[in-house]
């Protein structure tokens, strides 16, 4: 149980980290082995891949912990009440949005799934499948954060009354 825990409190930041490292020592090997004279070919795409990678894992790392794109002018006029109603329209149509981009993310994997990269050959359903596995990762914490803004809704009634 309490990996589980650790696993959904720190699964985007691991992810990130370790991608983020990766990218780091792939172009670090790239830039001192062009100075000499011995550049890799597959340097620059993997760290293009990962980047992706890192993009939609962070963007799911946004969503957990609230710092996901907003416009907070409205926060500032609307009553608790309305932040809250607010919170919620914006969760349903930011989670319409990742089912549909999901969705599509399928069909985009699958059509790319026989063609190879340039340099690496390897199959392109990998780097196009980040955005299917960020983009689920998004649906899962955004499910998650409209629970808990429930809970604590309901949890700041009863310790009003």
């Amino acid at each position: 149980m309490k990996v589980l825990s650790l696993i959904d409190k720190h699964l985007e930041e691991v992810l990130c980290a370790v991608i983020l490292s990766l990218m780091t020592i792939v172009i670090f090997l790239q830039v001192v082995l062009r100075t000499m004279h011995l550049p890799l070919y597959w340097t620059e795409e993997i760290g293009r891949y990962l980047f992706i990678w890192l993009i939609y894992i962070g963007c799911a790392s946004a969503v957990r912990k609230r710092k996901h794109i907003c416009v907070e002018l409205l926060d500032l006029v609307l009553k608790e009440r309305g932040r809250f109603v607010l919170s919620i329209i914006s969760n349903i149509v930011f989670l319409v949005f990742a089912i549909v981009l999901a969705y599509y993310s399928v069909a985009v994997v699958q059509r790319v799934s026989s063609q190879l990269s340039p340099a690496v050959r390897m199959p392109m359903s990998i780097p196009y499948s980040s955005v299917l596995v960020g983009s689920v990762l998004m649906v899962f914490r955004l499910v998650q954060d409209t629970i808990a803004r429930f809970k604590e809704r309901e949890e700041a009634l009863t310790a009003n009354d």
